[in-house]
């Protein structure tokens, strides 16, 4: 379960991405800019790959305002995504 505190505060976000995974699900949250606004971009994929090296066609994107409170919904919805997928994500040593 990934929770709140796992997710480090707003001031990270603001000079740098968060990378983890949870049981073979990877997930990067990031701070972007969409129609002039601050905004959390959310992308998970199975492993055992990075980002980088991921089909784009595996990923997911969800998008939150940029804002501290936003920080529990996209802990939340990880773990929304984990368990509604969790027969989906990668077996083994992550």
């Amino acid at each position: 379960m990934i929770l709140q505190q796992d997710l480090l505060s707003l001031q990270f976000y603001k000079k740098e991405k968060f990378t983890g995974s949870c049981r073979g699900m990877r997930y990067l949250i990031r701070k972007s800019t969409e129609n002039d606004s601050d905004i959390f971009e959310v992308f998970t994929w199975p492993g055992p790959y990075n980002f980088a090296s991921t089909d784009e066609g595996k990923k997911a994107r969800k998008t939150f305002p940029f804002q501290q409170e936003s920080l529990a919904d996209i802990a939340g919805y990880l773990n929304e995504i984990y368990e509604s997928g969790k027969d989906a994500w990668p077996t083994g040593i992550f």
